[in-house]
């Protein structure tokens, strides 16, 4: 199975440190490791932009972080693909977008019209087949996204709230546009320090739960 996972900086590998290196055993690849250990046959591209957004250009620091632009020639650059996993929307809560939770689910809506026109699914070149879709509702902010004494308390200032009310309007979402869903509060959750990033221990155990959603919900 070949499967595109389409990220930002959590999926990327940025760490809580502030470091900027990127992880090694980011989720994605503890994810991928996990079910190949269970016996799957798991070919994984990763796709993944700090900073990205689901469908807006970023008006601070350019359009290459609109999720949207680019997302029609990356699935078919990398067809044939079985499946395509996303993770956004972290980024929208940013003050900046002026986004709220229903903005960002539809957001997200648009990839998945994007993917569905894309026939890049399982076959050649000249198939006709989509790659099955499944959505991650990002873990919410931290608590410190929410005090002022935060040094990107104004960026991110109102973002914990919204975050919050994300998985419940996503999951409607997702079962009307029937594409799996997946809430990712129940495998992680943002770092302490860093109220937007993850740390290595929490990067581990997500990839530890997405091999066994995965799992349950595509590859068996």
């Amino acid at each position: 199975m070949r499967i595109l996972i389409y990220g930002d900086s959590n999926s990327w590998g940025y760490l809580d440190d502030g470091s900027g290196l990127r992880y090694d055993n980011r989720w994605p690849i503890v994810m991928r490791d996990t079910l190949c250990q269970q016996g799957h046959e798991i070919e994984m591209v990763e796709d993944c932009l700090p900073g990205r957004t689901t469908n807006t250009p970023d008006p601070q620091e350019g359009s290459q972080f609109d999720g949207a632009l680019p997302l029609l020639p990356v699935v078919m650059a990398h067809q044939p693909l079985d499946h395509v996993i996303i993770m956004l929307g972290t980024n929208d809560l940013k003050v900046r977008f002026k986004r709220d939770a229903a903005d960002i689910s539809d957001g997200l809506m648009h990839l998945v019209t994007i993917i569905r026109a894309s026939n890049a699914g399982p076959g050649g070149w000249a198939a006709t087949n989509i790659p099955s879709i499944t959505i991650i509702c990002p873990p919410m902010l931290g608590d410190r996204a929410d005090d002022p004494a935060w040094v990107r308390y104004d960026e991110w200032r109102g973002g914990l709230e919204n975050s919050q009310l994300l998985p419940s309007v996503l999951a409607t979402a997702c079962a009307n546009a029937k594409v799996h869903f997946i809430n990712g509060n129940h495998g992680a959750s943002s770092s302490t320090r860093d109220p937007i990033h993850w740390n290595a221990e929490t990067h581990h155990n997500f990839g530890a739960f997405m091999a066994d959603q995965f799992a349950s919900i595509v590859v068996s």
